[in-house]
């Protein structure tokens, strides 16, 4: 018997998570909002340090839930 899997918590992982659910690529999804991949690789991870700053970080998250048609409330 397995354990139920836990819910993401991190912003990052909303969005990798909501992305896999919808059988996107992460490649497609960086091609689509026009970002390169290394951004939307470093926004998942929760790498924020790579990211130009937390404005950037905000505005490509707000992106990534609009591309994807969910709810940024609970990643912002």
């Amino acid at each position: 018997m397995t354990e139920p899997s836990q819910e993401p918590t991190s912003p990052g992982a909303l969005l990798r998570a909501a992305r896999e659910k919808q059988g996107l690529h992460i490649a497609a999804l960086a091609a689509s909002i026009k970002v390169p991949q290394a951004k939307l690789e470093a926004l998942e991870a929760g790498r924020f340090s790579e990211l130009p700053d937390a404005t950037f970080v905000r505005v490509l998250a707000q992106a990534v839930c609009r591309a994807l048609k969910i709810d940024p409330a609970p990643v912002l």
